[in-house]
């Protein structure tokens, strides 16, 4: 018959080991963009818009708006005089604040999703592009151009879903742009799209606690001891 008695260092083997397992950190996810529901504002150059993000400085910048998906405010990117664009953008540690991406980021493909709503017009296109930079700025990847105004529309709000690639090594930030334009506006319909509640899903990988690393040697040292002893 099987005996099940364990001696004492054993025992104590079995749970230093357990205890640096139980000791190691769990993978985390995390918001790669800073304040993706627009509900935190900020006088950005003389424009009210939401913190964290840029609005590029054209005749049409994108603006804040009281029609949300959730919470109070949305981005819009509009271009009611019938001609030009509206961008929207963050790079995640200039613009955003966010720590600077690491080591445990590499590897992740990060899922971008956002809620959206509205009319290009027949002449008009909305689309985003995800990049990631070093730290120099320089563009390690990027989705390139993914249009979508064929999944909207002006009556309610739709989830956008992408799956982005790999994170590369020496990513530092992510960077995000949006941007719809049009020329000239037909049929009496407006240029004019809410984005609202972006999440880019970053999942940092597990890293043992220094603690967790002496429990689980101690462990594997006393299990390979009483081994050796059992052998001789």
């Amino acid at each position: 018959m099987m005996s099940l008695k364990m001696h004492f260092p054993a025992k104590l083997a079995a749970t230093l080991l357990l205890a640096g397992l139980a000791g190691t950190a769990i993978a985390a996810t995390s918001n790669g963009f800073a304040n993706g529901d627009f509900e935190s504002t900020a006088n950005n150059g003389g424009l009210n818009f939401a913190t964290g993000w840029q609005a590029a400085p054209t005749g049409n910048p994108a603006l804040l708006s009281d029609i949300a998906h959730s919470g109070s405010h949305a981005a819009l990117l509009t271009v009611p005089n019938g001609f030009g664009g509206s961008t929207l953008f963050q790079n995640s540690t200039i613009d955003g604040g966010l720590a600077a991406l690491g080591a445990a980021n590499v590897g992740d493909a990060p899922v971008l999703s956002f809620w959206a709503k509205g009319d290009v017009s027949t002449t008009g296109n909305v689309l985003f592009s995800l990049r990631y930079l070093a730290a120099n700025g320089a563009i390690l990847a990027s989705s390139g151009n993914r249009f979508f105004q064929n999944d909207i529309n002006p009556n309610s709000w739709t989830q956008i879903s992408f799956q982005g690639q790999a994170i590369p090594a020496g990513t530092q930030s992510m960077f995000l742009e949006m941007n719809t334009a049009v020329g000239p506006l037909l049929d009496g319909r407006a240029n004019a799209v809410y984005i609202d509640d972006i999440q880019l899903t970053l999942t940092t990988a597990a890293v043992p606690e220094p603690a967790s690393y002496a429990l689980l040697l101690v462990g594997m040292g006393l299990i390979g001891a009483v081994s050796r002893r059992r052998q001789a």
